[in-house]
C-alpha cells in the first residue's frame, strides 16, 4: 500500500465553515471514517477545540446553505444532513450525508469515481489547512484524483501536493499526534514555570491562567491536548517497538 497526501488551503472568506478555523486556530477536526460512491458521500468528523470555538462551529454548521469543506468544493446547493452524535465541552462527534450532484463533488468521490474501492481517507482540519490522505493499492495512478481536484477547486482554495510514501502502520496516525503547536507548547512552559507539575503542586491550572490573564477553559484546554498528544506520541513509539515491554503486554 502507498500514502498519497495533499493539503488544500483556504483563503478567509471563501468558506463560511473553514472561517470558523481560520478565526480560532486551536479548533481541530478529523475524520473518524468516510466512504462515498458516485452517489452519496457518508463520514464521520470529530472536532475538537475550546469551548468557544465549538460553539462558533456548532451556529457555523447549523446556518450552513451551500457546500462548504464538511460537503463539497463547488460552493452550489446540495442535498446535504448532519446528526451530532456525542457532544462535551471540547468536542463534537458529527455524522454527515451528502448527496453527490452536478457541479459539488466532494474530495472522497472524486477520489471513489477514479481509485475505485478499496482506497481509504482520513482528513484533518485546522487554521487555513485541510490536510488528505488517501491509502491505496501500489499500482494506484494518482495522477488523475489530483488533477480532478485541481480542477474541481473554486475560487479561494489553494492545493499542494506534498508526499507520495510507502506505508507500514497507517493506525490514528493524526499529523498533530506527535508534534505540539506552538500555543500547546506555550501552555505546557507556563504550566511548568508556574510549579503545576511540581510535587506539591505550587499552583492549579486556575490559578496559573489568572496569572496569565488567559481564559482558564483556554488554558486547560491546551494542556490537556498537549499531554495526549504527547502519550499517544509515547504509546504509539513503545507500540511499535520491536520487543518492547508494552507490546509484549499487548500480544499477551
Amino acid at each position: 500500500m502507498r500514502e498519497f497526501a495533499f493539503t488544500v488551503t483556504y483563503e478567509a472568506g471563501a468558506d463560511e465553515l473553514m472561517d470558523v478555523f481560520i478565526r480560532h486556530p486551536e479548533l481541530s477536526s478529523h475524520t473518524v471514517s468516510c466512504r462515498a460512491t458516485e452517489d452519496t458521500m457518508w463520514r464521520v468528523d470529530e472536532v475538537t477545540g475550546p469551548e468557544p470555538a465549538l460553539e462558533a462551529y456548532d451556529t457555523a454548521v447549523d446556518q450552513l446553505s451551500r457546500c462548504s469543506n464538511l460537503r463539497g468544493m463547488g460552493g452550489c446547493d446540495v442535498d446535504w444532513e448532519y446528526e451530532l452524535l456525542d457532544a462535551t465541552a471540547t468536542s463534537r462527534v458529527i455524522y454527515s450525508r451528502q448527496s453527490e450532484g452536478g457541479g459539488c463533488r466532494s474530495i472522497p468521490y472524486l477520489v471513489a469515481a477514479r481509485v475505485g474501492d478499496g482506497a481509504l481517507l482520513q482528513a484533518e482540519q485546522q487554521g487555513h489547512e485541510y490536510i488528505w490522505r488517501i491509502l491505496a493499492d501500489d499500482d494506484v495512478a494518482m495522477s488523475a484524483v489530483y488533477e480532478a481536484i485541481d480542477a474541481n477547486l473554486r475560487e479561494g482554495l489553494d492545493i499542494e501536493f506534498e508526499y507520495v510514501e510507502r506505508v507500514l502502520n497507517w493506525s490514528d496516525r493524526r499529523t498533530d499526534g506527535a508534534v505540539l503547536s506552538e500555543k500547546q507548547r506555550e501552555a505546557l512552559a507556563l504550566a511548568a514555570e508556574h510549579g503545576y507539575y511540581e510535587q506539591p503542586r505550587r499552583n492549579s491550572l486556575q490559578e496559573i491562567a489568572r496569572l496569565a490573564d488567559i481564559p482558564t477553559s483556554t488554558l486547560q484546554y491546551r494542556v490537556n491536548r498537549a499531554e495526549g498528544n504527547l502519550v499517544t506520541a509515547f504509546l504509539n513509539d513503545e507500540v511499535a517497538a520491536a520487543g518492547s515491554p508494552l507490546l509484549s503486554a499487548l500480544e499477551g
